[in-house]
């Protein structure tokens, strides 16, 4: 059960899991918060960059069974840039950012993810 107003810690965002572990991130995509509050990349260095305690778990099991827990700085990046890298493509004809080839690889490993999701709930029934 995932319902409830009151609980002791909100739930994470996102979590990942594999067949050796997991990768948790506890809170939502910084650059939201940010803009969310008007704060936005331009003159700001620190815009959308999360802080240490921000960043995400990953839990896993090594090749000799070995337990790790340790926290992955996130990756900077800014939603912005892929916007201007279209516009640039489009009105100023510079290589695209993302490939065609990149789109739909994307698209197959979503999809694969989610028949994998419909597989484990048919076995859930």
């Amino acid at each position: 059960m995932k319902s409830s107003y009151f609980r002791a810690k909100a739930r994470p965002k996102f979590i990942a899991y594999g067949t050796k572990g997991m990768f948790i991130k506890e809170t939502e995509d910084r650059q939201e918060e940010d803009l969310k509050r008007f704060y936005f990349p331009q003159g700001h260095p620190d815009f959308g960059k999360d802080r240490p305690f921000e960043f995400g778990t990953l839990i896993y099991y090594d090749e000799q069974g070995a337990y790790h827990e340790e926290k992955v700085p996130t990756v900077e990046s800014r939603y912005s840039s892929f916007y201007e890298a279209v516009y640039d493509t489009i009105v100023e004809g510079k290589k695209q950012l993302v490939t065609p080839e990149q789109t739909i690889a994307l698209m197959r490993l979503l999809e694969n993810a989610c028949a994998g999701l419909e597989n484990k709930s048919e076995d859930l029934k």
